[in-house]
């Protein structure tokens, strides 16, 4: 595994579509009104109403056992296999040791993981896809949902211009996972075909992903760090400082 090391550079609309939906997300399920308010759709209505089972991955702390743990590095809220050719990265500072976000790549494939806080009486995954889905379009870009590796997803063709003025597309896969009392938002962006050694890869690795939600009351949407070990915390230091 190997950490701080240079990734893909992502687009910035790729940026600006995240921001403006985390945006949007933060204001939302504040209440108990909103948390039961009916979703954008009869299906996500029905789905979001579903009892919540344990995923199968990533996978919630109830899941492992004390000896499994020793195969992961502690990166607070996502425990992250250890395994040779994994680079992570920690994403959006929120103070010294702690980040809203962490990227995982191998090879030519990369993923970035958000977690936040989600009711344990309602999934999220669907009126989440119905704002991404509507941002994304409202920004003149096209999106499919289909069923994927973690069940529906949003293949959005989100429109780029090259330094050279050059305009093209590239392709951006959201999904989502409801967890017990959590939320994981997966972005996959580089390579995105199905049959890709890098990312049937990626994808495993973030099946065996564990999430460490704790006991902490947390409002419904807000994000759950990503917090750095003391050592890694100073290597970053480091680097920055160099």
């Amino acid at each position: 595994m190997g950490l701080f090391s240079k990734k893909q550079k992502q687009e910035e609309k790729t940026e600006e579509t995240d921001s403006a939906v985390l945006a949007e997300n933060s204001k939302a399920e504040a209440t108990e009104e909103e948390e039961n308010s009916p979703s954008a759709t009869t299906d996500d209505s029905q789905s979001n109403s579903q009892p919540k089972s344990l995923p199968e991955g990533p996978l919630d702390f109830s899941q492992i056992t004390a000896e499994q743990m020793s195969d992961y590095a502690d990166f607070g809220v996502f425990l992250v296999p250890k395994m040779p050719g994994l680079a992570v990265h920690p994403e959006s500072p929120l103070d010294e040791k702690s980040f809203g976000f962490l990227t995982l790549q191998y090879g030519k494939a990369a993923v970035e993981l958000l977690a936040v806080a989600a009711p344990k009486s309602k999934r999220l995954w669907g009126d989440l896809r119905a704002d991404i889905r509507g941002e994304t379009t409202k920004q003149g870009n096209t999106c499919e949902e289909r069923v994927g590796s973690f069940g529906k997803e949003l293949l959005v063709q989100m429109a780029v211009q090259a330094p050279n003025g050059q305009r093209g597309h590239i392709q951006v896969r959201y999904c989502g996972v409801d967890g017990p009392n959590w939320f994981v938002r997966l972005v996959f962006n580089g390579v995105v075909t199905p049959d890709d050694p890098d990312l049937v890869t990626l994808e495993a690795v973030v099946k065996t992903l564990v999430v460490v939600r704790g006991d902490k009351p947390m409002t419904p949407r807000s994000i759950i760090p990503v917090v750095l070990p003391d050592e890694l915390a100073r290597q970053l230091s480091q680097l920055q400082n160099a």
